[in-house]
C-alpha cells in the first residue's frame, strides 16, 4: 500500500539521476506556435514554432508522458523537423541548427545556439494516420482532431522543468469554411473559418495548451447545455455528413441534466466553461480522452443518433465530464508531473479511472440518459465479467493499474486476455469496488449518508474555481472518507487492490440487496449488446465468422483444447453458425454426449470433444428478500 503514491520520494531520485546534463537556453517572452490544419484531410499536419533562446546547449523536448492518455506520446509520427536560427523573428535561412537526438531518452533533442540569435524557429509535420495501419486516425477529409501536444517541441531543463510557467501563444489555420471549438479563448471568436485567415488564441501555458484539444470539422453543430448554469457547458460535434448532428432534443436534454446533476454531485465546478467535444466518423479512429474543461470523444458516426448507441455507450460522455472533477482538479499524486517527460506513476488509476466508471454509471442513471433496469443490468454484465477473470489469481487489481501503460499498449490483443488481463480492468474492477464503498458508508450510517458526501467533501473543498490541479494521497483520500463514515478504509483498500482470487468483488452488489444469478434468458441490456459470447458458459468468444478471440484458462472449452486464434468450422457436423453454437449448447444441458466441433488451427484441422452440460448463462441481478434496496437509492436523481 505504502507504494502506491511513493512518487514524490521517486520524483526526487530521478531529479538527481537525470538532470545533469539537461541544459536549456531558453530566452524570455512566450513561445509562438502556428498550426496549419489545411493538409489534415490528407493527414499531414503542419507546425512552426518560434522560440526565444540564449546561446549555448539546449535541450528540445516531445511530450512523453500525457497524463490523461495513460501512454507515451506518438512521437513516431513526428516527421519534417528542422530547425533554424532566426534574426529579428525570422529565420536565417543560411543558419539551419543541426539537432542530435539523446540516445537514451529518445524524446530530447540537443542543439547548440549560436552566439547573437536570440530565437530559432522548429518546423515540424506530424502524420495524423492511426499506427495500426487502418487507414483511420485523428483527422478526414471533413474533421480535424488537434491534440498540440502531437505537434510541438519545448524547452526542457532537466525534471524541474515546468510546464506550467512556459508560455505558448497558439494560432491555428483551418481548412475554408470549417468551423472549431475548444477550451482556448480566441483573441476574435470567429464563426467560420476564412481561407490563410489563422485563428489566434490568448497567450496560455504549455500545461493548459497541451489539455486543450481542438476539434475542427465541415459539418459542425454547437449546443448549449443548462443554460441557467455558470459556469457555461457546451457540447460541441464534428462530423462526416450533416445527418450525424441532427440529435434528438431528448438526449439534448439528458446532457443538460447531466451538467445539473455534476452540481449535486460535487457541489462545485472547477472551469472556466465546459466543452463536450464529440468527433462523429466511421473515418477516425476512436478514443476519448478527458481533459479540465473539455473532453474529447472520438465515436462512430451514429453515436448521437442511434438509440442502442445511446442507451449502451450512454455512460460514456458522463464518464469523462466526471473526469474534470475526478483526475483533473483532484488527481493522485503519481499522476502530477511537473512536465512532459517525468515519468507517470499510474498506480492510483484504480481512482482516477475506476471511481469516474461508478460515478459515470450513477450520473447516466440520475440524468435519465439510462433507466433504473438499464443502471442495474450493466451492473450485472460488469459483476460476471470480472467474476470470470482466471489472471486475478496471479496478478492483483492494483498491478493493472501500475501496468496500465504496458497493459493499454496490448490491448487489442484478446487472445488469453482475461488470464493475462488488460488496461481496463481498473475500470470495471474498480466499479465494483466503489460501488462497494458506497453501500458500506449507505449501510453503516443507516442511509444517512453516501458516497455523495464524500464526493462534496473532497472534490468541493473549494466551491468553484478556474482550471486547478490539487494533487492527493492514498492517505488524504482515506481521512476524507473516515470523516464521511468512520471505517478501517485502508485495510479495505489493501485487501480489494491485492487479493488474489478469481471471484470479483461483490460486496457492493450484496450490501446493495441484490446478487448475481445466471439463467438461459438473457436481460433487456445483453439483447440489447447483441451478445454473443460463451464466457459464462463455455468459457471462450467467438467473433460471428467462428474467429475464438478469447480462451478462460481453466473453463471448458480450454479443456477441451480450444486456443484462440483457431477457426470453428463445424458443429456437431453442421458448418459452423454462432445460432447453432448457442442451440448446441442448450441442446447439451443435462446430455452425456458431447459438442463435437472442428476447428482450424493455422491450416491443421482437427475435431475437438466440447463436455459442457450447463446450458446458456446470462447475468442478472436479483433481489435478497429483507434487504433495503441501496441500488435504486444510489440511482435516484437529486
Amino acid at each position: 500500500m505504502k507504494s502506491l503514491f511513493l512518487s514524490v520520494v521517486r520524483s526526487i531520485i530521478f531529479i538527481f539521476t537525470v538532470s545533469v546534463g539537461c541544459v536549456s537556453a531558453y530566452g524570455q517572452g512566450p513561445i509562438t506556435l502556428s498550426v496549419d490544419l489545411r493538409d489534415a484531410p490528407r493527414k499531414l499536419l503542419h507546425a512552426t514554432e518560434i522560440i526565444p533562446v540564449h546561446s549555448g546547449p539546449m535541450t528540445l523536448a516531445y511530450p512523453k508522458w500525457i497524463r490523461n492518455e495513460h501512454e507515451l506520446g506518438p512521437i513516431g509520427q513526428q516527421a519534417g523537423l528542422f530547425i533554424t536560427a532566426c534574426k529579428d523573428g525570422h529565420p536565417i535561412a543560411a543558419a539551419p541548427l543541426r539537432w542530435e537526438r539523446d540516445p537514451i531518452d529518445l524524446y530530447l533533442y540537443r542543439i547548440t545556439v549560436p552566439r547573437g540569435i536570440a530565437s530559432i524557429e522548429v518546423k515540424t509535420d506530424f502524420i495524423t494516420s492511426a499506427i495500426d495501419g487502418t487507414g483511420a486516425g485523428s483527422t478526414d477529409a471533413n474533421i480535424a482532431v488537434l491534440d498540440w501536444n502531437t505537434v510541438l517541441l519545448y524547452p526542457y531543463a532537466g525534471p524541474p522543468t515546468q510546464a506550467a510557467s512556459i508560455e505558448i501563444t497558439p494560432t491555428v489555420l483551418l481548412p475554408k469554411d470549417w468551423h472549431f471549438a475548444t477550451a482556448l479563448s480566441p483573441n476574435t471568436p470567429p464563426v467560420v473559418a476564412v481561407s490563410d485567415s489563422p485563428i489566434a488564441f490568448h497567450t496560455v501555458s504549455l500545461e493548459q495548451l497541451v489539455d486543450s484539444p481542438l476539434l475542427s470539422g465541415r459539418y459542425f453543430r454547437e449546443v448549449a447545455l443548462a443554460p441557467e448554469i455558470t459556469p457555461k457547458n457546451y457540447l460541441d460535434m464534428a462530423a462526416d455528413k450533416p445527418e450525424s448532428l441532427e440529435i434528438d432534443q431528448t438526449h439534448i436534454d439528458q446532457l443538460s441534466n447531466l451538467v445539473r446533476q455534476t452540481g449535486f454531485l460535487f457541489q462545485s465546478r472547477h472551469y472556466d466553461s465546459f466543452r463536450m467535444l464529440v468527433t462523429l466518423s466511421d473515418h477516425i479512429s476512436g478514443g476519448a480522452f478527458d481533459h479540465h474543461q473539455s473532453l474529447d470523444n472520438r465515436r462512430p458516426a451514429n453515436f448521437l443518433t442511434n438509440e442502442r448507441s445511446l442507451t449502451l455507450y450512454g455512460n460514456f460522455i458522463a464518464h469523462d465530464f466526471a473526469h474534470s472533477w475526478n483526475g483533473n482538479y483532484r488527481c493522485p499524486v503519481g499522476l502530477v508531473t511537473p512536465n512532459y517527460q517525468v515519468p507517470v506513476d499510474t498506480s492510483g488509476l484504480w481512482v482516477y479511472e475506476g471511481l469516474t466508471d461508478y460515478l459515470s454509471a450513477v450520473l447516466a442513471v440520475r440524468s435519465g440518459i439510462w433507466t433504473r433496469e438499464q443502471f442495474l443490468d450493466q451492473f450485472a454484465e460488469i459483476a460476471a465479467k470480472y467474476d470470470h477473470r482466471p489472471g486475478k489469481t496471479w496478478r492483483d487489481l492494483q498491478d493493472t493499474a501500475t501496468m496500465a501503460p504496458i497493459l493499454w499498449s496490448v490491448d487489442g490483443s484478446r487472445g488469453y486476455e482475461s488470464w493475462r488481463l488488460g488496461g481496463f480492468d481498473f475500470y470495471g474492477e474498480g466499479e465494483l469496488v466503489w460501488l462497494e464503498v458506497d453501500a458500506i458508508i449507505r449501510n453503516k450510517t443507516g442511509g444517512k449518508k453516501s458516497l455523495d458526501d464524500f464526493l462534496a467533501l473532497f472534490y468541493g473543498q473549494e466551491r468553484d474555481t478556474g482550471p486547478k490541479v490539487v494533487p492527493f494521497t492514498f492517505e488524504q483520500l482515506v481521512k476524507a472518507l473516515t470523516t464521511v463514515a468512520p471505517n478501517d478504509w485502508a485495510a479495505f483498500f489493501a485487501q480489494r487492490l491485492h487479493e488474489l482470487t478469481p471471484m470479483a468483488p461483490l460486496g457492493g452488489i450484496t450490501g446493495s440487496g441484490y446478487r448475481v444469478v445466471y439463467g438461459d434468458t438473457p436481460s433487456a441490456w445483453t439483447a440489447l449488446k447483441g451478445d454473443k459470447d460463451f464466457a459464462y458458459s463455455i468459457g471462450m468468444d467467438v467473433r460471428p465468422d467462428g474467429t475464438i478471440s478469447d480462451v478462460h484458462i481453466g473453463s471448458p472449452a480450454q479443456t477441451a483444447g480450444f486456443g484462440p486464434g483457431m477457426k470453428l468450422l463445424t458443429i456437431n457436423q453442421h458448418p459452423f453458425s454462432i445460432d447453432r453454437l448457442q442451440q448446441a449448447i442448450r441442446d447439451a444441458k443435462g446430455a452425456i454426449a458431447p459438442i463435437e466441433c472442428t476447428v482450424d488451427n493455422t491450416g491443421v484441422v482437427t475435431t475437438l470433444a466440447l463436455s459442457y452440460l450447463g446450458g446458456q448463462q446470462y447475468p442478472v441481478l436479483e433481489r435478497i428478500p429483507g434487504t433495503v434496496d441501496r441500488l435504486l437509492e444510489i440511482a435516484a436523481p437529486k
